[in-house]
């Protein structure tokens, strides 16, 4: 891994998210990338009307950006100290979109990025950036749980499960998985969920024995679970297991199908309790990550 993004709006989840990160860039001296983006100016109606208003409003927004680029500078400062090779990008628009914009510009070998609190259930229904950039970009992302959520856990992967229905040929998205579990010294379960609401359309024994034939049985060992549907399985198996990273594989999918049914991977980047990262079946990249 050279290069890893890291978009912060210098917030706890922001910082917590930020470890992470740094715990993997110790592996091989990875460059850490800062990013913050700063939204564009809003004309605010309760402001004078004409030139006076939008002065005003302007020059609210320069001194915002402004404040937040020293503070990105001080936070590459204090990386730097630390003994990290650090660089920094500031952007204007929309959060999401300039993330996805940099990362397609430079070519990350991930992003980390950290998923604040949801307080309500319309914060779920509406998703968030992180979210956003999970399934949006051309990159593994890693989705880290706000510091509430996670309860304290320890910055480490330990035990990582990679999450699989058996229905399609992953090696190639294991082989960075596997590498990250070696370099970690952590072990790997590969865990399926036998939902009610998701029947078997393949043959899982063949995906299996592909798996087997390339990594060895040694390095990982096989789990499942029933349960009424995929989700509810793997927060169960998270809740009952120490799990320290779930790894996970989204596939592309048309604009209805997204509107219709969110996908199993969404659903898990925001609701669960420890980090997600989430690899893209398309990715070429993804398989020498690492």
């Amino acid at each position: 891994m050279k290069n890893i993004l890291i978009p912060t709006d210098f917030s706890e989840s922001a910082e917590h998210a930020l470890k992470y990160a740094q715990m993997l860039a110790r592996l091989d001296g990875a460059t850490l990338t800062l990013t913050h983006v700063t939204q564009p100016f809003i004309p605010d109606t309760t402001l004078p009307t004409g030139d006076i208003g939008i002065g005003v409003g302007a020059l609210a927004a320069q001194e915002m950006e402004e404040i937040s680029e020293s503070q990105l500078q001080q936070l590459a400062a204090r990386l730097q100290q630390e003994g990290f090779t650090c660089q920094t990008e500031s952007r204007m628009g929309s959060v999401e979109d300039e993330i996805i914009a940099l990362a397609d510009e430079q070519r990350p070998d991930m992003i980390v990025i950290g998923r604040h609190n949801f307080d309500s259930f319309f914060d779920r229904l509406t998703g968030s950036a992180a979210s956003d950039v999970a399934m949006q970009a051309h990159c593994p992302v890693l989705v880290v749980p706000s510091p509430e959520e996670a309860q304290g856990a320890a910055i480490q992967f330990k035990h990582i499960v990679y999450a699989t229905q058996l229905e399609f040929d992953e090696n190639h998205i294991l082989r960075p998985v596997v590498d990250l579990v070696r370099r970690n010294n952590a072990r790997l379960t590969l865990l399926k969920i036998n939902a009610d609401n998701q029947p078997d359309v393949n043959n899982s024994q063949e995906f299996m024995a592909q798996i087997k034939q390339e990594f060895g049985q040694e390095r990982f060992s096989e789990d499942v679970v029933h349960a009424d549907n995929v989700s509810e399985g793997l927060t169960g198996y998270i809740k009952t297991h120490q799990v320290d990273l779930l790894v996970m594989v989204t596939r592309e999918r048309d604009f209805m199908s997204r509107l219709l049914n969110p996908s199993l991977t969404k659903r898990m980047v925001l609701s669960s309790s420890v980090p997600v990262l989430v690899y893209h079946a398309g990715d070429t990249k993804g398989a020498d990550f690492l």
